[in-house]
């Protein structure tokens, strides 16, 4: 009995949150993220069935609210991004007793970056140093007295890590050992390696002198696009995940005081994913040869679509026609784009009659596209007129629970929808 909405709820809140322990502790299998993963999937389309056909593709769904998704958050992702702290620990040489016990018997005075991958090493070691590359990059050391820093592997200059440039045999062969610190190899503001080195290997040109202050410690970063940002697993995620370019909508889709169920709605609008039947017969071949199942059940005069359903429907439009006023859209067509353009355009804006606006679109595409369904499946219809005064009281209700100020235009606005400002006595900002 759950609607879209509240099943997203529950992903976010309780299914996006019972792997997480796990999730820090060990990389998980693969299959086993596949498993959850399609579970999370089943249960917000189809109830549980994994037999249904998604209406947005997972890698979608997946993305942040501001680039078009729902929030949740891939498993592979966050176990990554958890992981990662670990790598972190080791690094910074953190005081706990895994950490010691890496550096006297996995790392043996190594570098974590140079370790090679035992062939008895056990899982979780394993898949920590499979992290590697996708990490490395990112670890960043902002040089103090330069004592701590591996001047071959860790990443101190922008040219990376020398020791993708250097071979062994060069540094040996000049006097250096593989745990030689940035300390080692620069005295009194001049790198001390061979001139020769300059003709050998060209990138050290770009290598320019460094500040080394003796009172101050050797600091670890993690750097995305030349911002030193402190380390945390959410910055790991935000930074290694699936990325899409931010939608101009999602203020007029999520916002604090949207119904959620209307919300969901309009991001399957939004994205061009409801099961009108223009889609379904993209699918189905066999109906193609059956015209009636394109028709709009609403007014049986054109393609059941998402253009025509929002609001070029002579029935979607009287229902429009008759609520656009209290959004204070007359002047609007009822044409989609022209609709999100408008919204669009005051969606940063936090008044209430804005705020309405985005209310009164979201019920009228929630409660069009109900209708349509109802009269799909149930061959139950409603006229016009009901359908809109269903559209009002419903945000009329949503209004009487907002916390508002009560300034002159707020006053105004609530009275024209008869609500009592005496509900309002005790109020937040």
């Amino acid at each position: 009995m759950l609607s879209f909405a509240g099943r997203l709820q529950l992903i976010l809140s309780v299914l996006s949150s019972m792997h997480i322990y796990w999730a820090s502790v060990f990389i998980l299998p693969a299959r086993v993220i596949l498993e959850l993963e399609a579970k999370m999937r089943g249960f917000l389309w189809s109830q549980g069935s994994s037999t249904s056909r998604a209406k947005v593709s997972w890698k979608s769904v997946c993305l942040p609210k501001s680039e078009g998704g729902l929030g949740i958050r891939r498993i592979g992702d966050m176990n990554k991004s958890l992981m990662a702290s670990h790598v972190w620990s080791i690094l910074m040489h953190r005081k706990s007793l895994w950490v010691e016990w890496i550096h006297s018997h996995r790392l043996l005075n190594c570098n974590f970056w140079e370790c090679t991958v035992p062939r008895n090493c056990c899982w979780s070691w394993r898949k920590i140093l499979l992290l590697r590359p996708l990490l490395r990059q990112f670890f960043w050391v902002n040089i103090g007295n330069g004592t701590s820093t591996s001047a071959w592997f860790d990443k101190w200059c922008e040219v990376g890590p020398l020791s993708d440039h250097i071979t062994m045999r060069a540094i040996h062969s000049a006097g250096f050992s593989r745990g030689s610190s940035v300390a080692d190899i620069y005295s009194e503001g001049s790198w001390l390696w061979p001139s020769a080195w300059y003709d050998t290997f060209p990138v050290l040109i770009n290598i320019h002198g460094i500040a080394i202050d003796n009172n101050a410690t050797d600091t670890l970063w993690w750097k995305v696009e030349n911002r030193c940002l402190p380390f945390s697993a959410s910055t790991v995620w935000d930074t290694v995940r699936y990325r899409r370019m931010e939608v101009n909508w999602v203020n007029i889709v999520w916002f604090s005081q949207c119904i959620p169920r209307h919300a969901f709605v309009v991001w399957l609008v939004m994205r061009g994913k409801l099961l009108t039947q223009d889609k379904i017969v993209k699918w189905d071949l066999a109906r193609r040869g059956n015209m009636n199942m394109m028709c709009c059940l609403l007014c049986y005069s054109n393609i059941d679509s998402h253009s025509h359903l929002f609001f070029e429907c002579k029935y979607a439009n009287s229902v429009w026609d008759r609520v656009k006023e209290r959004a204070g859209m007359s002047n609007v067509r009822a044409n989609w784009n022209d609709i999100t353009s408008w919204l669009c355009s005051r969606s940063k804006s936090r008044t209430l009659k804005n705020v309405v606006a985005r209310l009164l679109v979201a019920g009228a595409v929630y409660y069009i596209w109900q209708e349509r369904n109802y009269r799909l499946f149930n061959n139950h219809a409603r006229p016009p007129d009901i359908l809109s005064n269903t559209i009002l009281d419903t945000i009329r209700y949503r209004l009487m629970g907002l916390k508002l100020k009560q300034t002159e235009a707020v006053v105004q606005q609530l009275a024209e929808w008869k609500i009592d400002v005496e509900l309002y006595d005790q109020v937040d900002g």
